[in-house]
């Protein structure tokens, strides 16, 4: 089968997998707004940023060195891979329980304490997850992780939203995230049942500590740069303030969450099998520029158009949020989009250290501008200090990423001008129709569908553009 073949089923399956998780997921919150309440999110929020300190801080990029290693199925590298991952899952989730307490204090909300402790159990799941699945995605084939990652999402809404039907509150939140866990590992033993070799391998060993050192911290300054608002918004406003947020950025971002892992899960492993044929690593670089924001144009003009009438159309009017706030996520979404273009090309050549310094300078720009955002701007404000950081990140990672890809500015800026144009042809579009609506005497929920209507055919549509454009590049 060839590159380009194998590379458009990868993507295919990573479709499924990503877009029936979060098709589940958005539908589990349209449920779940209904039986919980804002503070609950909040909750869910404040207990996950403790957890992505402790996961983040002693992240090791496993399932990143079985991809790019040229021992990436060799069971004794594996056994090695997944000696690392089930001693580091059991030390997250000690380390989780221990500080679990502190998650309470700082939210001043003892429910935090329980949600925390039963999330504490997931890390020490994941630890066995099966290390085969991610040597057959460095080969491009993404079946298992697709049915485990649909699987293990189906588990969690179902778990979280029978939980919450019982009244277990904001518990069943954490309940649903560990149940997700225990099915996806156990669908990946059942999809991809191969042999592990569990004789020590010091080379294997040596290889992995090498990776982990050029991937230390960039997980970690990333879990900064993403739950900065459940650090501020929580402790500066409210909890129902932050599950408003928490949501509002959910359906902002789901976009470009299916479309990023789509392509970056399939092009971290092809930029690894095309090192040494710069040409084709140029031209798979370029059109994974054009394509991802293309994808998420038509979701960023909604929201500009949208903007807070949008969640409480989806969530109920209590989750409306501030003014603005929609629009700003929607254009945050846009720029992480052109951003995650850069990550996967990193990873796949060997090269993290590049990831974490764009993050680095993400973090370092939120710093420096959040806390007076959120003081002077609220919400709306705190987003709009993400955007701005996230723009000098993109500046950083665009600049390294043309250098390694060896593509030129006039090339780099070819391959964004179609997502431009549709972004203007689109806004302009949906604004017509809204008003036009709006002229009609149109109830306004009448006048979200219709605009949601578009969106989401806008994004057929350009799905099937971006598909029938990797046709037409043949083998590159």
């Amino acid at each position: 089968m060839s590159f380009a073949r194998r590379t458009t089923k990868a993507a295919v399956w990573q479709i499924l997998a990503r877009g029936g998780e979060r098709a589940l997921k958005l539908l589990s919150s349209l449920v779940l707004a209904r039986l919980l309440v804002p503070e609950d999110f909040g909750r869910l929020t404040a207990a996950l940023v403790l957890v992505g300190i402790v996961e983040t801080l002693s992240a090791l990029g496993v399932e990143q060195a079985i991809i790019q290693s040229k021992r990436g199925d060799d069971p004794r590298f594996l056994s090695q891979a997944l000696r690392s991952t089930i001693v580091r899952g059991f030390g997250v989730a000690l380390a989780m329980a221990a500080l679990s307490p502190v998650a309470a204090w700082f939210n001043e909300d003892r429910e935090i304490l329980w949600m925390t402790l039963v999330i504490a159990i997931s890390p020490a799941v994941a630890g066995f997850t099966n290390p085969w699945v991610a040597s057959r995605r460095r080969a491009l084939d993404f079946r298992a992780f697709a049915v485990a990652a649909i699987g293990g999402g189906a588990i969690q809404v179902a778990t979280a939203v029978l939980c919450a039907w019982q009244g277990l509150g904001a518990l069943s939140l954490a309940i649903g995230i560990v149940a997700s866990t225990v099915g996806s590992v156990a669908l990946g033993w059942v999809l991809a049942p191969r042999q592990i070799e569990f004789a020590v391998d010091p080379e294997a060993r040596a290889e992995l500590r090498g990776f982990m050192r050029k991937a230390m911290g960039t997980q970690f300054i990333l879990m900064l740069c993403n739950d900065t608002p459940a650090l501020l918004l929580g402790r500066m406003a409210d909890l129902a303030t932050l599950g408003t947020y928490s949501l509002a950025r959910r359906v902002c971002s789901l976009p470009t969450e299916v479309a990023l892992p789509i392509f970056g899960n399939v092009l971290g492993p092809a930029y690894a099998s095309l090192r040494t044929e710069p040409e084709r690593l140029r031209q798979v670089w370029l059109f994974a520029l054009m394509g991802i924001p293309l994808l998420a144009a038509p979701a960023v003009a909604g929201s500009l158009v949208l903007d807070e009438r949008l969640p409480s159309f989806l969530f109920g009017a209590e989750y409306a949020g501030s003014a603005g706030l929609v629009s700003v996520l929607g254009v945050t979404a846009l720029v992480n989009s052109l951003t995650g273009c850069c990550g996967p090309l990193f990873w796949g050549l060997g090269e993290p250290q590049y990831d974490r310094r764009q993050n680095l300078i993400r973090f370092i720009g939120i710093a420096v501008t959040a806390v007076p955002a959120t003081l002077y701007g609220g919400a709306t404000g705190l987003a709009g200090s993400i955007a701005l950081a996230q723009v000098a990140a993109l500046i950083y990672a665009i600049s390294h990423a043309r250098r390694l890809a060896g593509a030129s500015g006039a090339e780099v800026r070819k391959a964004l001008m179609p997502a431009a144009l549709a972004g203007g042809i689109l806004l302009a579009l949906f604004t017509m129709t809204d008003k036009g609506l709006a002229w009609l005497g149109a109830h306004e929920s009448v006048r979200v569908i219709g605009v949601g209507v578009e969106v989401a055919a806008s994004m057929v549509v350009l799905g099937l553009f971006v598909l029938r454009m990797r046709r037409a590049g043949g083998n590159a």
